[in-house]
């Protein structure tokens, strides 16, 4: 056979063997360390469809792997930090010494809606409190919030705030604690993950929580009454997070499709569907029985004045942080009041 047809049969098979590589797509995979049951509704229905969305624009060179978690809830922050873990959510108050600044976004009486109330606490917190450092050592992705904070008792009703007199409560935060202490109950600190055990052993006689929470967690069969205050005793402040050098390796152009859907994206999106979910488990929660007692008139007022010093605190701590504290609380509820606006026009068009 000629040299010069080997050479050209030799040449076909190295294209031929190194043909499936010319349309391979190198894939970056991100271990997401889920500690949430696999079938939470923040699972299913939030990360799940983000991770879905961001493999789609990236055309599939960056996925996210979840996988079980390589620590509890509060070491998470740590965990994607110091490279266990490529990414992770948790909650601000699990490790709330570490960000008091996000306390604002957790005040009582503001906004009831998750969707309003995380919307308009992206904005503040990008306005004002992005360059503090509370997230310094991970990419920040998104920051979003749970609707209203409802007290829940095992108790067969409740009267209003004298009711709650000598109760244990589980308490997710130093925030909550304060106000459990205005309001004359003893709070317990514990993640949500340990409230049914808590609840089922007499530990705790209830907790500060969100009605679809209730369910999630399978609380319904123990829980019997809750207090409401219009705007919530707070709210929950949840965030998700990357690691630096992983986020790093990324190439320029996914970066920029998955910052397309973080920030204010993951606010709306998150607590929009959070409180589509509050909204179906009030109804059948209630429907099962549960028994509701909501605050008004003299004792809303009254609960107001108890619980002013708690806004007033912040403030100073923000003020030591460099932060306007005053300003950023004023364009919040400037926030609130623009986003409940639009909400209310477009469900009446």
């Amino acid at each position: 056979m000629k040299l010069s047809k080997i050479l050209c049969l030799g040449a076909v098979s190295l294209a031929a063997a190194f043909a499936p590589l010319r349309g391979a797509v190198a894939q970056e995979v991100l271990r997401f360390s889920n500690w949430l049951p696999p079938t939470h509704y923040i699972v299913q229905e939030m990360l799940i469809p983000w991770a879905a969305d961001v493999e789609q624009a990236t055309e599939g060179r960056v996925k996210v792997e979840f996988i079980n978690a390589l620590g509890k809830p509060p070491a998470h922050l740590d965990l994607v930090r110091n490279g266990v873990a490529d990414m992770g959510m948790s909650v601000h108050s699990y490790t709330a010494n570490r960000f008091p600044l996000i306390e604002f976004a957790e005040l009582p009486l503001t906004t009831e809606d998750g969707e309003v109330n995380s919307v308009a606490y992206w904005r503040t917190y990008d306005k004002f409190m992005k360059d503090a450092g509370e997230h310094r050592g991970v990419k920040l992705l998104g920051l979003w919030t749970s609707p209203a904070t409802v007290i829940f008792t095992t108790k067969e009703s409740l009267d209003g705030l004298d009711s709650l007199r000598g109760l244990k409560l589980r308490s997710p935060s130093p925030l909550f604690d304060t106000i459990g202490q205005k309001l004359n109950f003893v709070t317990v600190n514990a993640p949500a993950s340990e409230s049914y055990e808590m609840l089922s052993r007499g530990v705790i006689d209830g907790m500060y929580f969100q009605y679809d929470q209730i369910e999630n967690f399978k609380l319904d069969r123990l829980i019997r009454s809750a207090l409401q205050a219009p705007g919530g005793f707070g709210k929950s402040s949840q965030y998700m997070f990357m690691n630096e050098r992983k986020w790093n390796r990324l190439s320029e152009a996914d970066r920029a499709a998955i910052e397309k859907l973080s920030g204010e994206h993951i606010a709306r999106a998150f607590g929009g569907k959070w409180n589509e979910s509050e909204q179906q488990s009030i109804k059948r929660l209630t429907e099962a029985g549960l028994k509701t007692t909501k605050l008004e008139g003299a004792e809303l007022e009254a609960l107001r004045g108890r619980l002013q010093s708690i806004e007033d605190d912040w403030i100073a701590t923000a003020e030591k942080k460099g932060v306007d504290g005053k300003a950023a609380l004023q364009y919040y509820r400037e926030q609130i009041a623009e986003l409940e606006k639009e909400k209310a026009e477009k469900s009446g068009s």
